[in-house]
């Protein structure tokens, strides 16, 4: 009977052992999966605030060929706010971005 008893132990004991093992690997998977999310959004970020920047210098430069300085001074203040706005877009879409990760992280 004391056999019986020390082998099922031991296979209680394996399953148990196995079962927290998968666990870990489990969030491990779900860790890095939230960390390959995150540094995506922020690579989006920084991409689209690149490409503010770039149409802002476009705009700006386009502006100069105006012959009025009033006029030129508007399309500049236009292109500023553009960028502006554009920039401010860029960083909603990565709050968005990241909290739906951590979200996702939750879920795993």
């Amino acid at each position: 009977m004391n056999k019986t008893l020390i082998a099922l132990l031991t296979a209680a004991a394996a399953t148990l052992s196995f079962g927290a093992h998968a666990d870990s690997a489990a969030d491990a998977q779900a860790r890095a999966d939230y960390k390959a999310d995150k540094a995506e959004a922020k690579a989006d970020y920084k991409s689209d605030k690149a490409q503010a920047k770039a149409d802002y210098k476009a705009d700006k430069a386009a502006c100069e060929n105006e012959t009025s300085e009033s006029v030129e001074h508007a399309c500049k203040h236009d292109a500023k706010a553009h960028a502006k706005k554009d920039k401010a877009d860029a960083k909603l879409q990565y709050k968005s971005d990241k909290a739906d990760a951590k979200a996702d992280k939750g879920d795993k």
